[in-house]
């Protein structure tokens, strides 16, 4: 639990970046479609990758704590509440005013302080009045290649290398969808989260090849709910501070898509086991999303 906190906590960080730098460009909708693809590409692809790995690892069916995979689907439904709700009514006034917009914009700002309240809720739950019990260390358990404090500082440094390229990332993306011919929110959805978080991605399938499917899950679907209830409400927060739009009214696709793949992933992990086949679901599910980006204007 803790070791997949760390392992998020450092891979959004690299996500926080990127999108202030493309709030300073003035990139809104970028930003607003990363960070719903970021959420995306952790519950669909990676944890799809996950269970597909640890099949590959030799087990039949792994398991996981069932209790903390419902509370961070929980919170994620709470998140997307805190989305429906600014983007319903921006979508239900027809043609945007000044006053709707104004009123979206004061919603979001409020709903992002609750947002990053209930992160910290989180961090408490899971840091204090839940934090799991130290396991006795068995013989044959392999030493670690890095303390936890060397480990911690690759972890820094990584994240500190990947975030000096975000403005160069940033500041091509129009010109990268153009020559492609790519439709920039397949980029914001598909492209951007990737490569944002490439350091979790790697890291939970890693874990998930031996069977750990306990951290693997930490880093997946911990790091989905990290940017739900922390990214996501600081960029909008770093939005008001910039003097930029940024709100929690998503467009109808990129809404309606978080929040039928919450509700798919909360039903694959309610029981506490995986298998190779959830995982096909997954990624099928995920590239699914992608194809119909190629072809939906949004």
């Amino acid at each position: 639990m803790i070791g997949g906190l760390v392992n998020a906590t450092f891979g959004n960080a690299v996500e926080v970046i990127i999108a202030i730098f493309a709030l300073k460009s003035g990139e809104v909708a970028l930003v607003q479609s990363s960070l719903i693809g970021s959420m995306l590409s952790n519950m669909l692809l990676v944890l799809g990758s996950c269970f597909i790995a640890g099949h590959i690892g030799g087990a039949q069916v792994s398991e996981f704590s069932a209790e903390g995979a419902s509370v961070n689907m929980s919170l994620l439904f709470v998140s997307s509440f805190a989305m429906l709700v600014p983007s319903y009514y921006h979508y239900s006034q027809g043609t945007p005013s000044a006053e709707t917009n104004a009123a979206v914009l004061g919603l979001s700002h409020i709903s992002a302080l609750f947002l990053i309240l209930m992160y910290l809720l989180l961090m408490l739950y899971q840091l204090v009045t839940h934090r799991p019990a130290e396991v006795e260390k068995d013989e044959d358990e392999e030493e670690p290649e890095l303390s936890f404090y060397g480990s911690l500082f690759v972890l820094l440094l990584m994240t500190v290398l990947v975030s000096i390229f975000s403005e160069f990332l940033v500041s091509s993306v129009d010109g990268f969808t153009e020559s492609a011919n790519i439709p920039k929110p397949f980029v914001g959805i598909v492209l951007l989260p990737i490569v944002g978080n490439a350091v979790e991605h790697i890291t939970a399938i890693k874990v998930a090849l031996k069977n750990n499917m306990e951290l693997a899950l930490g880093v997946a679907v911990g790091s989905a709910t990290q940017i739900a209830l922390f990214v996501v409400p600081v960029c909008v927060v770093a939005g008001w501070l910039l003097d930029q739009p940024m709100t929690l009214a998503f467009n109808a696709f990129e809404a309606i898509t978080y929040v039928v793949s919450s509700v798919v992933v909360y039903v694959v992990v309610a029981d506490g086991k995986s298998n190779w086949l959830e995982g096909a679901l997954l990624i099928v599910l995920y590239c699914l999303v992608g194809v119909a980006l190629l072809y939906i204007n949004i």
